[in-house]
């Protein structure tokens, strides 16, 4: 949970310099936005796992 929140920080700060942004830095941008939206994924199973187990 930690790690989605401070991924969400710097995510954050990216896109609001994305139109300052070159090609290498907008290929570090979907890559962390890639990374942010496995790690929403992966905690919502975990979060739907533990709630459809009780």
């Amino acid at each position: 949970m930690t790690q989605l929140l401070i991924t969400a920080v710097i995510w954050t700060g990216m896109a609001f310099f994305f139109s300052d942004m070159n090609a290498q830095s907008k290929a570090i941008f979907y890559l962390v936005t890639s990374w942010l939206l496995f790690l929403i994924v992966i905690i919502l199973r975990t979060l739907l796992g533990k709630r459809k187990s009780k």
